[in-house]
């Protein structure tokens, strides 16, 4: 959706406070509300960097539904992709933060496990995830957007393996959770599933 609960903020603030990344990546912008949080925390509050061309921290986005991309973002973000998440990721550097809000319920589960995969590889530190867990988040297109439809199911036990730091949200329709992730945590975790399959 261009929107998402607002349960979270602070986790994501307290995320960001403990990372201090100098370039985030923002998949599935929506209306942009997170970059301009990450921007106001990062730039304006902790590095007195009120003026736009004083701005130091990169904050770029991929939006799949160009329709969703106003004005506001194009101030907020310092570059916008628009395109399939899935395909452009790998088109792009690596950047410190890749924040991944309400996205991987819109893949088939393969194709997201997948797709998290490209996002550990252009990263070189963390991972923010937020995500509804449960069969109780049915989701079908709405917004006239097509990407919006729900096309898989996850559970805490999916992340619990590399997940760092985590906050689990009570809300209608179900839990909602906050994650932060290491990427070396991923790939010890990836390493050490590899060898129990050997």
């Amino acid at each position: 959706m261009p929107t998402s609960p607002y349960v979270h903020m602070q986790i994501f603030v307290d995320y960001l406070i403990e990372t201090r990344p100098a370039s985030i990546l923002d998949i599935g912008l929506g209306n942009g509300k997170l970059g301009f949080v990450a921007r106001d925390l990062l730039d304006v509050m902790l590095g007195e960097r009120y003026r736009r061309d004083e701005w130091q921290v990169r904050i770029d986005g991929i939006e799949v539904f160009e329709d969703y991309v106003q004005n506001h973002q194009r101030e907020i973000y310092d570059h916008i992709y628009i395109g399939d998440a899935f395909e452009t990721i790998v088109q792009l550097g690596n950047y410190q933060m890749i924040f991944i809000g309400d996205v991987l319920e819109h893949f088939e589960k393969p194709k997201a496990w997948e797709f998290l995969e490209r996002c550990i590889g252009h990263s070189d530190g963390h991972l923010i995830v937020n995500i509804p867990l449960g069969p109780e988040w049915e989701q079908p297109d709405i917004y006239n957007n097509p990407y919006e439809c729900h096309r898989s199911v996850w559970t805490w036990a999916d992340f619990e393996p590399f997940t760092y730091k985590y906050k689990f949200f009570d809300i209608y329709p179900g839990i909602y959770a906050t994650l932060l992730v290491r990427k070396n945590d991923y790939i010890n975790y990836k390493i050490m599933k590899l060898k129990s399959q050997a």
